[in-house]
């Protein structure tokens, strides 16, 4: 895919291309303003867009940035509430299978957060996806020293 830069006459600046493949999901309001400033320039003199367009294409935008803001909370949330959750199994005895398909089970010792999700360290030295678990029953008895 080969671009060429756009350049924007009214501000004298000169708009980066997007190159590769990455998509819809890669753009961001600022892209959709230069789109429109492009589209503005390059309009029939005789045909203007109407200040109707214009209005529905912000209001467009802006539902794109509550839309994107509402899903990074959502998902910020998810991640705290796996992270509780799996802050509870700690001293519990877990079954269940990691991302091999291998069965696993273990006392849960701590937690770990990483970029793929949150997994629980077991005693045996494994760890196991908290997704991948399949099994929790009360962690081994613990006595009281008289």
């Amino acid at each position: 895919m080969t671009t060429t830069p756009m350049s924007n006459t009214a501000t004298g600046t000169q708009l980066a291309p997007k190159t590769g493949t990455t998509g819809m999901n890669s753009l961001n309001s600022q892209d959709f303003i230069n789109m429109m400033i492009t589209q503005l320039e390059h309009q029939d003199p005789l045909q203007p867009t109407s200040s109707d367009q214009l209005l529905s294409q912000m209001s467009q935008i802006g539902q794109m940035q509550s839309s994107s803001q509402l899903q990074t909370t959502l998902s910020g949330l998810a991640q705290q509430n796996q992270i509780g959750a799996a802050s509870a199994l700690i001293g519990k005895t877990v079954q269940g299978t990691d991302s091999n398909q291998n069965s696993l089970s273990g006392i849960v010792t701590s937690v770990q957060v990483a970029s793929t999700g949150v997994s629980l360290s077991l005693d045996n030295g494994h760890t196991l996806p908290l997704s991948g678990v399949t099994n929790i029953s009360p962690g081994p008895a613990t006595t009281a020293a008289s």
